[in-house]
């Protein structure tokens, strides 16, 4: 069994969450696509606005990727805020690639969007992911008429885009808060303690997540950040839990409990098969519903490679603990942080390179042992 561990503090903020998840289910959200100066956008309309909007920045997407706005209203953490009537948008921006200036433009249009369409909102934070990270940084350090706070998950602050005239002051003007993987603190903790003027009120937070990888955060742990984010700016940063003694962080781990296996394990005990729940558009990277407690029983460890195999083809995978695990093109399995397994191709698509589609079974036997 895995442990659930919560920092103090951020435990209150989770069972507000829970809360949200047990009540009622509210009508499904009205959806309004459209396109503002070549970028497409995606906004989920509660039945009754509460008059706050979350916008979401996408990290990095490859050049030849499709322009996609996809807000997966379905997820708990959209689910919860929508419940609560929050209004959810996001942007595609006008091209893929390393992105950054324009796409601050893009963000800022589609709040503008809204505030004509629907009227201004009274409040406007802001989640963003890897580059999509640093894009909500840079905006919590402009003038903070428009936005009223961010959370910043696994932010790529080190993130260059060619002749970028804007650059990190490491002077938020609005709450903040990243939310990083263990593994990749070594930026956001430098921001945040860093010395300057900054007023203590605003003083950057960083949220630790006791797991390795880049962006492997679930839910729960998504929904408490941006529930700590709107506590803080409702009364303060004295909201906020408080970081062990001497550290510059917070321990903000939710563990997702383990569920009884759905994988069916192979006669000799030395391989399963699994099924494909979800594939991330446009990545291509696929969730199986294998748990780490399937790969054990199957004798497959962390650092060896084992066979995939789908329909009549094979592929060696490694059992990593994030992309950098193996080189460019290969092929990675990690465990996710929602307890299931994501199977992925270095800087490639594994859905694509495979023909993947959602529910295909697959076969994962050990490597030097498969037939």
């Amino acid at each position: 069994m895995h442990s659930r561990r919560l920092f103090p503090g951020f435990i209150g903020f989770f069972f507000q969450a829970l809360l949200l998840f047990s009540a009622p289910v509210a009508p499904a959200p009205r959806l309004e696509t459209g396109e503002l100066a070549g970028a497409k956008f995606s906004i989920a309309h509660p039945l009754h606005w509460n008059r706050r909007l979350l916008l979401i920045a996408h990290g990095y997407r490859d050049e030849k990727a499709r322009l996609t706005a996809d807000l997966l209203p379905d997820q708990l953490s959209r689910r919860a805020l929508l419940d609560e009537g929050w209004m959810i948008a996001t942007t595609s921006y006008r091209r893929n690639g390393t992105i950054v200036a324009d796409a601050i433009s893009d963000l800022d249009a589609l709040r503008a969007h809204i505030a004509q369409t629907y009227g201004t909102p009274d409040r406007v934070i802001l989640e963003g992911e890897s580059m999509g990270g640093l894009i909500v940084t840079l905006i919590a350090e402009r003038e903070p008429e428009l936005y009223a706070g961010a959370v910043a998950i696994g932010a790529a602050l080190s993130a260059k885009e060619a002749n970028l005239t804007i650059a990190l002051s490491v002077q938020p003007t609005i709450p903040l808060i990243f939310l990083s993987n263990q593994s990749e603190l070594e930026g956001p903790k430098a921001y945040v303690t860093v010395k300057t003027n900054r007023p203590a009120s605003i003083r950057p937070a960083l949220f630790r997540v006791s797991r390795d990888g880049h962006v492997n955060i679930n839910q729960r742990e998504r929904l408490a950040a941006l529930q700590a984010l709107n506590a803080w700016i409702d009364r303060g940063r004295d909201a906020l839990p408080r970081p062990a003694s001497g550290s510059p962080d917070f321990d903000a781990t939710i563990a997702a409990d383990p569920q009884p296996s759905l994988v069916t394990p192979d006669a000799d005990g030395r391989g399963f098969t699994a099924r494909i729940t979800e594939i991330l558009d446009p990545s291509g990277n696929v969730i199986l519903d294998a748990q780490p407690a399937d790969f054990v029983a199957a004798g497959i460890r962390p650092r060896t490679y084992f066979r995939l195999t789908v329909r009549d083809q094979s592929y060696r995978v490694f059992y990593g603990r994030d992309f950098s695990s193996v080189k460019k093109g290969e092929w990675v399995a990690l465990p996710h942080a929602e307890n299931f397994f994501l199977l992925a191709r270095n800087l490639g698509n594994a859905a694509t390179t495979a023909s993947l589609q959602l529910g295909d079974t697959l076969s994962l036997r050990h490597y030097d042992e498969a037939k």
